[in-house]
């Protein structure tokens, strides 16, 4: 009997995880121009925060790191969905949700430090908000459901401990905004830009173990032919009772002989 292979994925579903991963690392490349390079960006990374990269000559760079990270984001989404690793609704919302808040960040810049709050301003710490939540949300819920699973296990661990370990540089941000949106107070923000650094690389740290697992998913399970021929029905049996039964039978005909 001759088990089946699995169907191999098509090119296109095969490029995903690569294309997601390139785009990651394109990212990478161009935060790293923005805060070594001081021609383009000539900001304090301990104390300034990310977004003021929008106001300045490099903002391109800025805006090209997130439409990179929104983009293999959204090819990650896909290759995660169609391997089943990512089937909850919620979830798959969840993630859709970060690709398209990174974009607003993007489109909207934040208002200069000290001047008056704007639409436009809003809409970027609405959109900031969100991309506070999603992907640790969606990093706990995915290696949640799948700790139990031997395949995923170790994956489903690391997810967890990125998402919950961005939690603690996330409140510095939430609680103020929280407070200044929802109550109408007045809490000054307190985290540094060196904070919110911090928060990045988790966030890139835990899109590369979610690129990575889907890299595996996205691999065909090898399985091992059995090649056993076609027989008739008891055949085999038959044929170990007949040599079980002139092994036995030999020695006896052998006495009779002599």
């Amino acid at each position: 009997m001759l088990c089946p292979s699995p169907t191999r994925p098509s090119l296109r579903a095969r490029l995903l995880v690569p294309g997601a991963l390139a785009a990651f690392a394109g990212a990478v490349v161009l935060l790293a121009v923005l805060h070594l390079d001081r021609r383009v960006a000539a900001l304090d990374p301990v104390s300034t925060m990310l977004s003021d990269y929008a106001l300045s000559p490099g903002r391109w760079l800025w805006d090209g790191a997130l439409l990179l990270t929104s983009t293999g984001s959204a090819l990650l989404l896909v290759a995660l969905y169609r391997r089943g690793l990512l089937a909850n609704p919620a979830l798959v919302a969840a993630k859709a949700l970060w690709c398209v808040s990174l974009l607003a960040v993007a489109a909207f810049a934040k208002d200069p430090q000290g001047g008056a709050i704007t639409a436009t301003g809003k809409i970027h710490l609405y959109a900031s908000a969100v991309t506070c939540l999603s992907l640790p949300v969606v990093g706990w819920a995915l290696g949640r459901r799948h700790r139990d699973d031997p395949r995923w296990r170790r994956f489903a661990a690391w997810s967890r401990r990125l998402a919950l370990a961005a939690i603690p540089f996330y409140l510095p941000f939430i609680v103020p905004f929280a407070v200044n949106v929802v109550l109408g107070g007045h809490l000054p923000t307190v985290a540094t830009g060196l904070v919110e650094r911090l928060m990045m690389v988790l966030e890139i740290a835990l899109l590369a173990v979610l690129g990575h697992w889907a890299h595996r998913a996205m691999r065909p399970a090898r399985f091992r032919a059995l090649d056993v021929s076609p027989a008739a029905p008891g055949s085999g049996a038959a044929a170990s009772r007949a040599r079980s039964g002139s092994a036995r039978t030999a020695p006896t005909t052998s006495a009779r002989a002599g």
